[in-house]
């Protein structure tokens, strides 16, 4: 996907303006980043788009990446990473009225 150039170069001269911003050009790319769970370091694998949506819901939210990591990590099942995912589905889904009415997997808020 390539950007308009004007926005390329605001991009490329002082890195990304928005967190939904990083790496437009490869949103699907995996990045590993580290996060802290209760005072200990762990690693989580996301595609750039997810780590972009989980910094704008936090953000949202007035939380650092951290402490929702530290929330969906609480009432997950399965493993982080996936938690994590459909924590930013469930939440994008339910921030859009069209997909949330009586759908089986709208969000409930994080407790």
């Amino acid at each position: 996907m390539e950007l308009p150039t004007e926005r390329r170069n605001l991009r490329d001269a002082s890195g990304p303006r928005h967190p939904a911003e990083m790496d437009l050009a490869h949103p699907g790319a995996m990045k590993k980043r580290s996060v802290v769970i209760a005072g200990h370091r762990t690693s989580v694998s996301l595609e750039n788009a997810f780590w972009g949506a989980l910094k704008v819901l936090a953000a949202r939210r007035a939380l650092t990446v951290n402490q929702l990591v530290t929330e969906i990590d609480r009432q997950r099942d399965g493993n982080l990473s996936s938690a994590i995912r459909v924590y930013v589905l469930l939440s994008m889904r339910t921030a859009d009225d069209d997909l949330a009415i009586d759908t089986p997997l709208a969000a409930e808020p994080l407790q």
